[in-house]
Protein backbone atom coordinates (compact mmCIF):
# COMPACT_ATOMS: atom_id res chain seq x y z
CA UNK A 1 0.00 0.00 0.00
CA UNK A 2 2.55 1.92 1.05
CA UNK A 3 4.84 1.87 -2.71
CA UNK A 4 1.79 2.35 -4.02
CA UNK A 5 0.89 5.54 -2.30
CA UNK A 6 4.57 6.65 -2.89
CA UNK A 7 4.08 5.50 -6.51
CA UNK A 8 1.20 7.80 -6.85
CA UNK A 9 3.02 10.92 -5.47
CA UNK A 10 5.25 11.14 -7.37
CA UNK A 11 3.34 10.12 -10.61
CA UNK A 12 1.27 13.57 -8.82
CA UNK A 13 4.23 15.60 -8.44
CA UNK A 14 5.23 14.59 -12.08
CA UNK A 15 1.69 15.60 -13.37
CA UNK A 16 2.07 19.16 -11.18
CA UNK A 17 5.74 19.57 -13.03
CA UNK A 18 4.23 19.11 -16.86
CA UNK A 19 0.98 21.33 -15.81
CA UNK A 20 3.11 24.33 -14.48
CA UNK A 21 5.42 23.91 -17.71
CA UNK A 22 2.44 23.61 -19.82
CA UNK A 23 1.30 26.90 -18.28
CA UNK A 24 4.25 28.55 -18.20
CA UNK A 25 4.25 28.94 -22.46
CA UNK A 26 1.01 30.26 -22.44
CA UNK A 27 -0.18 33.90 -22.68
CA UNK A 28 -3.47 35.03 -21.80
CA UNK A 29 -5.13 38.31 -21.82
CA UNK A 30 -8.42 40.46 -22.29
CA UNK A 31 -8.83 43.13 -24.98
CA UNK A 32 -11.06 46.23 -24.74
CA UNK A 33 -11.77 49.43 -26.23
CA UNK A 34 -10.62 52.07 -24.15
CA UNK A 35 -13.66 54.86 -24.98
CA UNK A 36 -16.51 52.09 -24.09
CA UNK A 37 -14.84 49.57 -22.14
CA UNK A 38 -16.61 47.10 -24.60
CA UNK A 39 -14.39 43.55 -25.09
CA UNK A 40 -13.10 43.88 -29.24
CA UNK A 41 -13.09 40.82 -30.77
CA UNK A 42 -10.73 39.81 -34.14
CA UNK A 43 -8.30 41.53 -32.86
CA UNK A 44 -4.95 40.37 -34.35
CA UNK A 45 -2.11 39.02 -31.45
CA UNK A 46 1.16 37.95 -32.30
CA UNK A 47 4.62 37.96 -31.22
CA UNK A 48 6.94 40.45 -33.51
CA UNK A 49 8.71 38.30 -35.88
CA UNK A 50 7.62 35.00 -35.00
CA UNK A 51 4.61 32.35 -36.28
CA UNK A 52 2.92 32.87 -32.93
CA UNK A 53 -0.10 34.16 -33.12
CA UNK A 54 -3.58 34.34 -32.71
CA UNK A 55 -6.86 36.22 -32.52
CA UNK A 56 -9.44 37.62 -30.22
CA UNK A 57 -12.68 36.17 -29.38
CA UNK A 58 -15.87 38.08 -29.01
CA UNK A 59 -15.47 38.15 -25.58
CA UNK A 60 -12.69 39.91 -26.11
CA UNK A 61 -10.34 37.18 -24.44
CA UNK A 62 -7.64 35.51 -26.24
CA UNK A 63 -4.72 32.34 -25.64
CA UNK A 64 -1.77 32.53 -27.32
CA UNK A 65 -0.56 28.92 -26.90
CA UNK A 66 3.42 27.85 -27.18
CA UNK A 67 5.10 30.81 -26.07
CA UNK A 68 8.35 30.18 -27.40
CA UNK A 69 11.73 30.61 -25.42
CA UNK A 70 12.99 34.60 -25.16
CA UNK A 71 11.91 37.99 -25.07
CA UNK A 72 9.39 39.45 -27.60
CA UNK A 73 7.57 42.49 -28.62
CA UNK A 74 3.53 41.85 -28.07
CA UNK A 75 1.64 42.99 -31.05
CA UNK A 76 -1.88 43.69 -30.84
CA UNK A 77 -3.17 45.04 -33.79
CA UNK A 78 -6.70 46.27 -35.20
CA UNK A 79 -8.49 48.06 -38.15
CA UNK A 80 -9.13 51.55 -36.55
CA UNK A 81 -7.06 51.27 -33.59
CA UNK A 82 -3.96 52.39 -32.82
CA UNK A 83 -1.31 49.59 -32.85
CA UNK A 84 -0.82 48.57 -29.09
CA UNK A 85 3.41 46.86 -28.53
CA UNK A 86 4.68 45.89 -25.48
CA UNK A 87 7.28 43.18 -24.37
CA UNK A 88 6.62 40.32 -22.83
CA UNK A 89 9.55 37.46 -21.42
CA UNK A 90 9.00 33.45 -21.43
CA UNK A 91 10.91 33.72 -18.12
CA UNK A 92 8.12 36.07 -16.58
CA UNK A 93 5.14 35.23 -18.39
CA UNK A 94 2.31 37.48 -16.48
CA UNK A 95 -0.80 35.71 -15.26
CA UNK A 96 -3.31 37.66 -17.47
CA UNK A 97 -2.72 40.87 -19.40
CA UNK A 98 -5.48 43.57 -19.64
CA UNK A 99 -5.25 45.38 -22.75
CA UNK A 100 -7.49 49.05 -23.75
CA UNK A 101 -6.69 50.02 -27.57
CA UNK A 102 -7.54 53.52 -28.63
CA UNK A 103 -9.41 54.55 -31.49
CA UNK A 104 -7.05 56.28 -34.33
CA UNK A 105 -10.36 58.08 -35.78
CA UNK A 106 -9.97 61.19 -33.65
CA UNK A 107 -6.43 61.26 -33.81
CA UNK A 108 -6.34 61.05 -37.46
CA UNK A 109 -9.12 63.91 -37.80
CA UNK A 110 -6.58 66.39 -36.03
CA UNK A 111 -4.07 65.14 -38.85
CA UNK A 112 -2.60 66.66 -42.03
CA UNK A 113 -2.74 63.70 -44.31
CA UNK A 114 -0.05 63.96 -46.21
CA UNK A 115 -0.31 63.79 -50.12
CA UNK A 116 1.36 60.83 -51.55
CA UNK A 117 2.25 59.91 -55.40
CA UNK A 118 -0.57 58.14 -57.07
CA UNK A 119 2.15 56.94 -59.74
CA UNK A 120 4.32 55.92 -56.89
CA UNK A 121 4.47 52.30 -57.42
CA UNK A 122 5.37 52.97 -61.27
CA UNK A 123 8.34 55.27 -60.18
CA UNK A 124 9.43 53.35 -57.10
CA UNK A 125 7.91 50.20 -56.88
CA UNK A 126 11.60 48.79 -58.42
CA UNK A 127 13.65 50.31 -56.20
CA UNK A 128 11.11 49.04 -52.90
CA UNK A 129 11.34 45.35 -54.05
CA UNK A 130 14.98 45.64 -54.27
CA UNK A 131 15.01 46.78 -50.91
CA UNK A 132 12.88 45.24 -48.69
CA UNK A 133 12.09 42.35 -51.12
CA UNK A 134 15.99 41.98 -51.74
CA UNK A 135 17.81 40.88 -54.68
CA UNK A 136 18.81 37.27 -53.74
CA UNK A 137 18.16 34.07 -55.45
CA UNK A 138 14.83 33.90 -52.65
CA UNK A 139 13.31 37.25 -53.82
CA UNK A 140 12.13 35.52 -57.59
CA UNK A 141 9.88 33.82 -55.32
CA UNK A 142 8.40 36.46 -53.06
CA UNK A 143 5.25 38.55 -54.19
CA UNK A 144 3.57 40.93 -52.01
CA UNK A 145 0.15 40.46 -52.76
CA UNK A 146 -1.70 43.77 -51.67
CA UNK A 147 0.75 46.31 -53.09
CA UNK A 148 -1.94 48.36 -53.66
CA UNK A 149 -1.84 49.72 -49.74
CA UNK A 150 1.58 51.23 -50.24
CA UNK A 151 1.63 54.58 -50.08
CA UNK A 152 4.89 56.23 -51.85
CA UNK A 153 6.17 59.68 -50.73
CA UNK A 154 9.23 61.68 -52.39
CA UNK A 155 10.66 64.77 -50.73
CA UNK A 156 12.68 66.86 -52.81
CA UNK A 157 15.02 69.06 -50.77
CA UNK A 158 16.03 65.87 -48.71
CA UNK A 159 16.54 63.58 -51.80
CA UNK A 160 14.50 60.93 -49.87
CA UNK A 161 11.85 58.38 -50.74
CA UNK A 162 9.71 57.45 -47.42
CA UNK A 163 6.70 54.44 -47.85
CA UNK A 164 3.53 53.49 -45.36
CA UNK A 165 1.07 51.03 -46.11
CA UNK A 166 -2.46 51.39 -45.17
CA UNK A 167 -2.98 48.03 -43.98
CA UNK A 168 -0.48 45.21 -43.56
CA UNK A 169 1.21 43.94 -46.13
CA UNK A 170 0.77 40.20 -47.67
CA UNK A 171 4.14 38.44 -48.43
CA UNK A 172 4.05 35.09 -50.15
CA UNK A 173 7.63 33.49 -50.09
CA UNK A 174 7.44 30.51 -51.81
CA UNK A 175 11.08 29.92 -51.56
CA UNK A 176 10.98 29.04 -47.59
CA UNK A 177 7.37 28.56 -47.30
CA UNK A 178 6.05 31.17 -45.41
CA UNK A 179 3.08 33.97 -45.97
CA UNK A 180 3.82 37.05 -44.15
CA UNK A 181 1.29 39.98 -42.48
CA UNK A 182 4.00 43.01 -42.61
CA UNK A 183 3.05 45.76 -39.95
CA UNK A 184 5.51 48.45 -42.20
CA UNK A 185 6.08 50.83 -39.73
CA UNK A 186 8.73 53.07 -41.82
CA UNK A 187 10.65 52.89 -45.04
CA UNK A 188 12.94 55.29 -45.80
CA UNK A 189 15.62 55.49 -48.68
CA UNK A 190 18.04 58.22 -48.54
CA UNK A 191 19.61 58.33 -51.85
CA UNK A 192 21.95 61.21 -50.55
CA UNK A 193 23.44 59.08 -47.77
CA UNK A 194 22.26 55.67 -49.95
CA UNK A 195 20.68 54.58 -46.59
CA UNK A 196 17.82 52.26 -46.30
CA UNK A 197 16.14 52.01 -42.83
CA UNK A 198 12.80 49.91 -42.57
CA UNK A 199 11.14 48.49 -40.00
CA UNK A 200 7.93 46.45 -39.15
CA UNK A 201 6.08 43.60 -37.57
CA UNK A 202 6.05 40.62 -38.73
CA UNK A 203 3.75 37.85 -38.39
CA UNK A 204 4.85 34.36 -40.01
CA UNK A 205 1.90 31.74 -40.82
CA UNK A 206 3.91 28.58 -42.80
CA UNK A 207 2.35 27.25 -46.16
CA UNK A 208 0.79 24.08 -46.16
CA UNK A 209 1.77 21.04 -48.84
CA UNK A 210 1.33 17.21 -49.10
CA UNK A 211 4.33 17.68 -51.53
CA UNK A 212 7.40 15.61 -49.86
CA UNK A 213 9.74 17.24 -52.32
CA UNK A 214 8.68 20.97 -51.41
CA UNK A 215 8.75 20.37 -47.89
CA UNK A 216 11.99 19.32 -48.31
CA UNK A 217 13.25 21.84 -50.39
CA UNK A 218 11.28 24.51 -47.81
CA UNK A 219 13.89 22.73 -44.96
CA UNK A 220 16.73 22.95 -47.24
CA UNK A 221 15.91 26.38 -48.16
CA UNK A 222 15.11 28.05 -44.34
CA UNK A 223 18.43 26.08 -43.52
CA UNK A 224 20.54 27.75 -46.12
CA UNK A 225 18.71 31.44 -45.26
CA UNK A 226 19.68 30.77 -41.20
CA UNK A 227 23.55 29.99 -41.32
CA UNK A 228 25.41 33.37 -41.28
CA UNK A 229 22.58 34.83 -40.45
CA UNK A 230 22.45 38.05 -38.41
CA UNK A 231 19.87 35.44 -35.91
CA UNK A 232 22.07 33.23 -36.13
CA UNK A 233 25.04 35.37 -35.17
CA UNK A 234 23.38 36.69 -32.42
CA UNK A 235 22.12 33.90 -31.38
CA UNK A 236 25.88 32.55 -30.93
CA UNK A 237 27.26 35.20 -29.45
CA UNK A 238 24.25 35.22 -26.65
CA UNK A 239 25.25 31.76 -26.04
CA UNK A 240 29.26 32.77 -26.47
CA UNK A 241 29.61 29.76 -29.70
CA UNK A 242 30.49 32.61 -31.91
CA UNK A 243 33.51 30.77 -33.36
CA UNK A 244 32.11 27.16 -32.90
CA UNK A 245 28.82 28.33 -35.22
CA UNK A 246 31.51 29.43 -38.10
CA UNK A 247 31.90 32.84 -37.28
CA UNK A 248 34.92 35.21 -37.52
CA UNK A 249 34.64 38.93 -36.00
CA UNK A 250 36.77 42.20 -35.99
CA UNK A 251 36.55 45.38 -34.78
CA UNK A 252 38.48 48.22 -32.96
CA UNK A 253 39.03 48.32 -29.10
CA UNK A 254 40.53 51.51 -27.20
CA UNK A 255 44.03 50.42 -25.55
CA UNK A 256 45.63 53.05 -23.06
CA UNK A 257 48.69 54.92 -24.63
CA UNK A 258 51.23 53.81 -22.16
CA UNK A 259 54.14 56.08 -23.11
CA UNK A 260 51.53 58.95 -22.65
CA UNK A 261 50.66 57.67 -19.06
CA UNK A 262 54.06 57.10 -18.31
CA UNK A 263 55.52 60.85 -19.50
CA UNK A 264 52.43 62.38 -17.12
CA UNK A 265 53.83 61.08 -14.51
CA UNK A 266 57.16 62.62 -15.01
CA UNK A 267 56.90 65.91 -16.44
CA UNK A 268 53.57 68.44 -16.57
CA UNK A 269 54.17 71.42 -18.68
CA UNK A 270 54.59 75.02 -16.71
CA UNK A 271 55.17 73.23 -13.63
CA UNK A 272 57.72 70.38 -13.93
CA UNK A 273 61.70 72.23 -13.54
CA UNK A 274 63.23 71.00 -16.99
CA UNK A 275 66.94 72.16 -15.64
CA UNK A 276 67.67 68.50 -15.72
CA UNK A 277 66.32 67.51 -18.59
CA UNK A 278 67.80 66.75 -21.81
CA UNK A 279 66.60 68.95 -24.88
CA UNK A 280 65.90 65.66 -26.66
CA UNK A 281 64.21 64.38 -23.94
CA UNK A 282 61.62 67.03 -23.85
CA UNK A 283 61.43 67.31 -27.49
CA UNK A 284 60.23 63.60 -26.77
CA UNK A 285 57.90 64.66 -24.21
CA UNK A 286 56.51 67.03 -26.17
CA UNK A 287 55.61 65.19 -28.75
CA UNK A 288 54.06 62.54 -26.78
CA UNK A 289 51.22 64.66 -24.68
CA UNK A 290 50.18 65.49 -28.25
CA UNK A 291 49.40 62.18 -28.99
CA UNK A 292 45.35 60.51 -27.74
CA UNK A 293 45.10 59.24 -24.68
CA UNK A 294 44.17 55.85 -26.87
CA UNK A 295 44.98 54.14 -29.63
CA UNK A 296 42.36 52.03 -31.47
CA UNK A 297 43.25 48.58 -31.97
CA UNK A 298 41.85 45.60 -33.82
CA UNK A 299 40.50 42.65 -31.43
CA UNK A 300 39.15 39.26 -32.69
CA UNK A 301 37.71 37.90 -29.62
CA UNK A 302 33.47 37.56 -29.85
CA UNK A 303 33.42 37.33 -26.09
CA UNK A 304 34.56 41.07 -26.16
CA UNK A 305 31.52 42.42 -27.82
CA UNK A 306 29.32 40.75 -24.81
CA UNK A 307 29.05 42.16 -21.77
CA UNK A 308 26.51 39.45 -19.43
CA UNK A 309 24.26 42.00 -16.77
CA UNK A 310 23.55 41.28 -13.24
CA UNK A 311 20.52 39.97 -14.32
CA UNK A 312 21.65 37.28 -16.79
CA UNK A 313 20.71 39.41 -19.35
CA UNK A 314 23.37 40.40 -22.63
CA UNK A 315 24.53 43.58 -23.88
CA UNK A 316 26.73 44.09 -27.03
CA UNK A 317 28.36 47.04 -27.56
CA UNK A 318 31.99 48.10 -29.81
CA UNK A 319 33.02 51.21 -31.73
CA UNK A 320 32.80 52.30 -35.11
CA UNK A 321 31.99 48.91 -36.92
CA UNK A 322 31.93 45.43 -36.43
CA UNK A 323 33.11 43.72 -39.45
CA UNK A 324 31.54 39.59 -39.38
CA UNK A 325 32.78 36.67 -41.54
CA UNK A 326 30.94 33.45 -42.31
CA UNK A 327 31.26 30.66 -44.65
CA UNK A 328 29.92 27.03 -44.59
CA UNK A 329 32.38 25.24 -47.65
CA UNK A 330 30.47 21.71 -46.44
CA UNK A 331 27.08 23.22 -47.30
CA UNK A 332 28.12 25.32 -49.83
CA UNK A 333 28.30 28.40 -48.33
CA UNK A 334 30.96 30.59 -49.97
CA UNK A 335 32.81 33.19 -47.21
CA UNK A 336 31.07 36.58 -47.15
CA UNK A 337 31.91 39.56 -45.25
CA UNK A 338 29.20 42.07 -43.16
CA UNK A 339 29.01 44.20 -41.12
CA UNK A 340 27.24 45.93 -38.58
CA UNK A 341 27.40 49.70 -37.35
CA UNK A 342 25.58 51.26 -34.02
CA UNK A 343 24.06 54.50 -35.29
CA UNK A 344 24.21 56.20 -32.30
CA UNK A 345 27.25 54.44 -30.48
CA UNK A 346 24.68 52.90 -27.45
CA UNK A 347 25.32 49.21 -26.64
CA UNK A 348 22.39 47.06 -27.47
CA UNK A 349 20.59 44.29 -25.47
CA UNK A 350 20.84 41.08 -27.69
CA UNK A 351 18.41 37.91 -26.58
CA UNK A 352 18.53 34.04 -27.07
CA UNK A 353 16.32 33.93 -29.69
CA UNK A 354 18.28 35.77 -31.86
CA UNK A 355 16.61 39.30 -31.32
CA UNK A 356 17.99 42.87 -30.38
CA UNK A 357 16.73 46.31 -28.99
CA UNK A 358 16.37 48.59 -29.81
CA UNK A 359 16.45 47.36 -33.32
CA UNK A 360 16.52 51.12 -35.14
CA UNK A 361 20.28 51.69 -33.51
CA UNK A 362 21.41 48.30 -36.21
CA UNK A 363 22.58 49.27 -39.35
CA UNK A 364 23.50 46.03 -41.73
CA UNK A 365 26.08 46.35 -44.28
CA UNK A 366 28.41 44.67 -46.88
CA UNK A 367 26.17 41.17 -46.92
CA UNK A 368 24.22 41.03 -44.45
CA UNK A 369 22.63 44.81 -46.18
CA UNK A 370 21.55 42.13 -49.08
CA UNK A 371 20.96 39.10 -47.81
CA UNK A 372 18.63 40.43 -44.35
CA UNK A 373 15.36 41.36 -46.30
CA UNK A 374 11.85 39.76 -46.32
CA UNK A 375 13.44 37.17 -49.17
CA UNK A 376 15.30 35.39 -46.87
CA UNK A 377 13.72 36.35 -43.65
CA UNK A 378 12.81 33.70 -40.53
CA UNK A 379 10.74 33.69 -37.57
CA UNK A 380 12.54 34.31 -34.74
CA UNK A 381 11.10 30.77 -33.16
CA UNK A 382 12.48 29.23 -35.94
CA UNK A 383 14.76 26.13 -34.90
CA UNK A 384 17.61 24.93 -37.59
CA UNK A 385 17.23 21.02 -35.68
CA UNK A 386 13.29 20.74 -35.43
CA UNK A 387 11.75 18.07 -37.74
CA UNK A 388 10.22 20.09 -40.88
Amino acid sequence: MKKVLSLFIALWCCLSCYMAAAQNNVLAGMIKDSANGKPLAGVSIFLNGTSKGTVSRNDGSFVLQGFPEGRYQLIISAIGYATYVTEVNSHHLPASLKISLHGTADELAAVTIEPYLKDGWSKYGKTFLQYFIGTTDNASSCTIKNKNVLRFHFYIKSNKLSVTAIEPLLIENKALGYELEYRLERFVCDFGAQIISYYGYPLFRNMTTEDEYKKKKWATNRQLAYMGSMMHFMRSLYRQRVREEGFLVKYKVPVPNMEKKRVKEIYQPNITRTDSIPMDSLHHYWEVLREPDYYMQTATDPNGLLTIQKDQTRVMFFYDDCTVIYGNPKRGIAYSESSIRLMNQQPIAIDENGSYYPQAEVLNLQHWSITENMSDLLPRDFDIDAPF
